[in-house]
């Protein structure tokens, strides 16, 4: 607990927390206009299976998710970056390496910090903009279709699984900044990533939750995976 404690003095949270409240923003932003686009496409012939994404709340879900989880998962990388391949990698790695701690409990003390702080907020973050989202279409008369009876259920699960997918991408992205010895490489990994997977949540908006469920399972098995090569890694380093 006081090692969780110290590593968390040592990353100035205040800074991340600035730029999560910037996150979410940009999310309740986007969230807003796409209402409002959904507003204009009801006005207008919008049949297209684009503007379907825009007639419905799983389909806003599914859109404003996958943001999030674009949004998330740089920043769980940058969180990585920062406390794990800038600390090994850097001039601190010789002080870091003398502690009589064991360097494999050390390693998960980062990677849990790295995930929780990643998990709690994007979680929090996403549960937000949706509500604040779902209110301001009553307010404005936007309502745009209700085609499940368990709506809230649906967005606290894919909240929950958008929180891990964004810190497993985080984690995962360390196996090539630790490659490379280059935190920007990690950084670089993630925006790769993101571009690729962040289309998948939008793939089955009905499916969501299961959608979102397999790829959780698939990248907490590579995190998990790159967690043990990254310890072994470590373990053989020399002071």
């Amino acid at each position: 607990m006081n090692l969780c404690r110290l590593e968390l003095m040592k990353i100035r949270l205040s800074t991340y927390l600035w730029a999560i409240l910037g996150i979410f923003a940009s999310l309740l932003a986007f969230g807003i206009l796409f209402l409002f686009i959904f507003q204009i496409e009801a006005g207008g012939s919008g049949t297209s299976e684009e503007a379907e994404l825009f007639a419905n709340w799983n389909g806003l879900l599914a859109l404003t998710t996958a943001l999030a989880f674009a949004c998330f998962s740089i920043m769980s990388a940058v969180i990585a970056a920062k406390v794990i391949i800038s600390e090994y990698c850097g001039r601190n790695a010789v002080i870091l390496l003398s502690y009589p701690v064991n360097r494999k409990k050390m390693l998960g003390i980062k990677c849990l910090i790295v995930s929780g702080i990643t998990m709690g907020f994007a979680f929090i973050s996403n549960m937000l903009v949706i509500g604040i989202m779902y209110i301001s279409a009553h307010i404005f008369g936007m309502m745009p279709q209700m085609n499940t009876e368990h709506f809230l259920f649906t967005v606290l699960i894919s909240s929950f699984l958008m929180g891990i997918l964004s810190s497993a991408v985080g984690i995962i992205s360390t196996a090539v900044g630790w490659k490379k010895r280059s935190a920007v490489a990690t950084i670089v990994c993630s925006l790769i990533m993101v571009c690729i997977f962040s289309n998948c949540i939008t793939i089955s908006p009905g499916n969501i939750v299961w959608v979102m469920l397999a790829m959780g399972v698939v990248f907490v098995i590579i995190a998990n995976f790159v967690y043990h090569v990254l310890a072994d890694g470590i373990e053989k380093m020399e002071v």
